[in-house]
């Protein structure tokens, strides 16, 4: 990898561990405007992305149960479609414009939520049509972290909940999407796993900030950044 693509890494690595979500929100559009194919994005950020959500469920950690059990069941089938879909359709689609429409959806979603002026209720229906939509769309576009954010956040009671619960997302999705890629599609450059102890050096030296951010502030962050990326991609 190039100096300017480490650096994406690293920036992104700190900003996964401190909100659970970047690596695979920020850095799939970020990577496809690089010139690279959708999976050999996958293959490049997974790893990173597998290794701060593995880190986050080890070392301080509040999953919840339920949420772990309908993830499993709902979202996995769904994602497993959607790239035997994504696969055969691939060179027919604008993936970064998809992106980018996902990108500016999910995150004015989440800021009208976060600041009361739509209701998002997780009833056992909604939850479980949510999270398989949730498969779907990470599937696609490699940027379920928004919407999974928002069903984490309706779940949790506290911001290290809400992490957990994304972390266990990431990490499922993570194991499930390099798994199909490498033994269906194609594999992975073994030289970019030199560089996996960037995100565990990141992982540690973040959680000095994750622990004085509020617990209200650290999701507008997001939703805002993310907002205002997919609306710079959409033009």
């Amino acid at each position: 990898m190039s100096i300017l693509e480490i650096s994406i890494i690293i920036t992104l690595s700190i900003f996964q561990s401190i909100f659970g979500v970047g690596l695979l929100v920020f850095g799939t559009p970020i990577f496809l405007q690089l010139g690279y194919g959708f999976f050999e994005v996958l293959n490049i950020l997974l790893p990173f992305s597998i290794i701060i959500s593995f880190l986050q469920l080890i070392t301080k950690s509040e999953l919840t149960d339920e949420f772990a059990k309908n993830f499993v069941f709902f979202c996995i089938p769904l994602l497993i479609i959607s790239l035997v879909i994504l696969e055969n359709i691939y060179n027919q689609i604008n993936i970064i414009l998809i992106v980018a429409i996902v990108m500016i959806s999910f995150s004015a979603l989440n800021i009208l939520v976060s600041k009361g002026r739509l209701r998002f209720k997780l009833n056992q229906s909604v939850r479980s049509l949510s999270l398989a939509l949730l498969g779907l769309l990470h599937g696609f576009t490699n940027l379920g972290g928004g919407f999974l954010a928002l069903i984490s956040s309706n779940i949790g009671n506290s911001k290290l909940e809400v992490r957990t619960n994304i972390a266990f997302g990431y990490l499922v999705f993570g194991i499930i999407q390099i798994l199909y890629v490498n033994i269906f599609i194609q594999i992975m450059d073994l030289n970019n796993l030199f560089f996996v102890i960037i995100p565990i050096i990141c992982f540690f030296i973040s959680q000095i900030i994750f622990n004085k951010i509020s617990g209200r502030l650290f999701p507008i962050l997001i939703n805002y950044m993310v907002l205002m990326y997919g609306i710079f991609l959409l033009f």
